[in-house]
């Protein structure tokens, strides 16, 4: 998942952190080696102050410019305005959802609203609009009049036409908006639950890892957490049906009570907003400027997606039932909470395929080395650990990029599971890469196995862990790739947001090569790489189970798009996730669970959690130049490099990939991946 922190304008990616304490030392400087990592909470605030203060001296800078406007005296000093404005506004979000300490993650919630209450103030301000607007841009470049015209749009957008009283609502609702938004993921993050066992024969069919990760507690029990790696192997090989169940619950309700109100709280303000600005709800405004264009647009993309899945869902659905059926001779269904179980032994009997199996060939350090060796030779970079930073938890690791000699950016690996942390995977932003400014600094957070928690350091990962991280990486070398434009609002992946998880899908794909697969993936005992018999049966296993989680996918994101297109008077969240879920998915609602309390994408991605399909539906799409010219061809992965990740948001997404493809994107890749028919050919 793509996290960035709170936006200016969509338009513009905020990441990034620097700190001084007097808004002209921290304009004057931005280079890495004065960049602290951690510090105290008092000061991150002052950080937080001197970037907006320096970001206030700017915009007065921009207002007093006498004689025509021009990129030079005016865009050049918005683009620093911008990167101060990034620099708050990421660290501030990335440290209220990761760091350790609790006055740290208080200050930096409050940090991330009052660099949200300037944002709003920006956006509003009719004078830095005209500012804009009077830039002189005949004879500029492609890329400077595509960033200046996303600028005029997005202030239009943000209300900046709009008459006082208006504006000031707006403000108030902005306002609102966050600090619900803020309530929401901490509610989540902070509802860790746990399951208590009373003897070790109740992890029946659990990993010995697994087992041995799981002694009896002070209290007497065995604690079965809702973290990831916990409950992810154990909705899976648990032979305790009861047990799935108690988890599957404790896991969906996370947030409940407190987020039903939250949420709905949420979404009315976010429909307030939209019809003050002249949209007939949040799902109306929110797409007008992503790919898709329009709520209408969204909402048959939904239905396509549906519709398309529909038959091989109800195949999965039926190998399911009829596995379930050898244990319950006469069930009638499977439940949500079974469907890891049974998937599992759907890929056991009828693949030969055993993901305990693959998993002493995906140690976390091995899988991590992987990665770099993988994007090196595709791409051309190095990588660097970079030692002596303070960083704000012992388990993470700073690491820098090279393109030969030069180096191209820094990232963060936040990679384990800890107390008060982010719950899923994402990357953060941390500093937007700037052309001669400054460089890109991410930030990876994941929850996978922790070396430090077994004797011998051995973390084994499940397959789908691997792909997560292939994915999450894809998010990260985007954002390094994209983070050398002119102008900030061009810079890091600041395309269309329903492009954005384009890239991460598409890194997902190398998993399925024999010769990617076996270049890291060694026993973590024999050192030996993992047979191509396996791979075979990998991949065979992963043509099952396609069509159904399509389907719930379609679920996910009819619900997400509900949400905020339906009429908020008397909406029940509760009940929408019933009627959608019997609607899409093949899997019933299972009564006392409220999935909506802590489906973090509500507010992150609000009504667009569609995206990731229509992502998906460009990422087969491009991955079908790999499929045709090699999936390790160099020359191929150094042009994707050259024309879809580079170019960050310097021109509209669509044409991106038209510049890679040579052709306008189409379904038909994603329609063949479907239905096996890629498989076959």
């Amino acid at each position: 998942m793509f996290s960035s922190s709170r936006t200016l304008l969509p338009t513009i990616v905020l990441i990034g952190m620097l700190f001084s304490s007097t808004a002209a030392a921290v304009q004057s400087d931005w280079a890495l080696e004065s960049m602290p990592i951690d510090r105290s909470a008092e000061q991150l605030s002052v950080a937080t102050l001197g970037h907006l203060d320096a970001a206030r001296v700017l915009r007065d800078e921009i207002l007093a410019v006498e004689g025509p406007r021009t990129p030079e005296n005016t865009l050049l000093l918005l683009n620093e305005l911008y990167m101060h404005i990034d620099a708050a506004s990421s660290e501030n979000g990335l440290f209220e959802e990761v760091h350790p300490d609790a006055d740290m993650r208080a200050v930096a919630e409050e940090g991330s609203r009052s660099v949200s209450a300037f944002i709003t103030e920006l956006s509003l301000d009719r004078a830095l609009y005209e500012a804009l607007e009077g830039i002189e841009l005949e004879g500029e470049d492609a890329a400077t009049q595509f960033a200046v015209k996303k600028e005029l749009r997005d202030y239009r957008r943000a209300g900046v036409d709009q008459p006082p009283e208006v504006q000031g609502r707006i403000a108030a609702l902005n306002s609102e908006i966050v600090e619900l938004g803020q309530e929401f993921s901490r509610n989540i993050k902070d509802d860790v639950r746990v399951m208590k066992l009373t003897d070790v024969s109740q992890l029946e069919g659990l990993p010995d890892d697994y087992i041995a990760a799981h002694p009896v507690q002070d209290d007497g029990a065995i604690h079965v957490s809702t973290t990831y790696p916990d409950y992810i192997p154990f909705m899976r090989y648990s032979t305790q049906p009861e047990l799935r169940r108690q988890l599957y619950l404790e896991y969906n309700n996370r947030g409940y009570p407190r987020n039903v109100v939250v949420l709905e709280s949420l979404i009315a303000k976010r429909d307030e907003k939209a019809k003050l600005l002249g949209y007939e709800n949040w799902a109306d405004y929110v797409t007008e400027d992503k790919m898709v264009g329009s709520e209408a647009n969204a909402a048959a993309f939904i239905e396509q997606i549906a519709g398309v899945s529909r038959e091989a869902a109800e195949r999965d659905y039926q190998m399911l039932l009829d596995t379930k059926r050898q244990d319950v001779p006469d069930a009638t269904g499977v439940a949500d909470w079974e469907k890891g179980y049974y998937s599992e032994k759907v890929r056991a009997e009828q693949y030969d395929f055993d993901s305990q199996a693959a998993r002493p060939y995906f140690d976390y350090e091995r899988v991590r080395q992987g990665i770099f060796d993988v994007t090196s030779r595709l791409f051309g970079v190095r990588y660097e650990q970079v030692a002596g930073l303070d960083l704000w938890d012992e388990d993470v690791t700073a690491w820098d990029l090279f393109d030969g000699d030069e180096q191209i950016g820094r990232f963060f690996l936040d990679m384990h599971p800890r107390d008060n942390k982010y719950g899923h995977a994402a990357q953060f932003g941390y500093r937007s890469g700037v052309e001669g400014e400054r460089l890109p600094v991410a930030t990876l957070v994941c929850n996978f196995p922790n070396p430090k928690d077994s004797d011998d350091g051995v973390a084994l990962m499940e397959f789908g862990q691997v792909s997560t991280f292939f994915h999450e990486f894809g998010h990260l070398l985007h954002t390094m790739f994209a983070g050398h434009r002119r102008w900030a609002m061009n810079s890091g992946i600041s395309t269309e947001w329903d492009f954005v998880e384009a890239p991460s899908q598409m890194l997902e794909e190398w998993l399925y090569d024999a010769e990617t697969l076996q270049s890291f993936a060694m026993h973590y005992e024999t050192g030996e790489p993992i047979p191509e018999a396996l791979i075979d049966k990998i991949r065979a296993a992963a043509e099952f189970g396609k069509g159904m989680n399509t389907a719930h996918q379609a679920f996910y994101a009819a619900l997400s798009f509900n949400c905020y297109a339906r009429d908020v008077e008397g909406l029940d969240t509760t009940e929408l996730v019933q009627e959608l879920q019997a609607k899409y998915s093949p899997f019933a609602y299972v009564d006392g669970s409220h999935f909506q309390c802590n489906f973090g994408h509500l507010n992150g991605y609000s009504a667009i959690y569609y995206t990731y399909k229509w992502s998906e539906v460009i990422a087969k799409d491009m991955f079908s130049r790999f499929a045709e010219d090699g999936v390790l061809n160099e020359e191929t992965a150094r042009l994707y490099r050259e024309k879809v990740l580079e170019p960050g948001g310097s021109k509209p997404a669509a044409e991106l990939v038209e510049d890679f493809l040579g052709r306008e994107y189409g379904f038909e890749s994603f329609r063949q991946w479907l239905d096996g028919s890629e498989a076959d050919a």
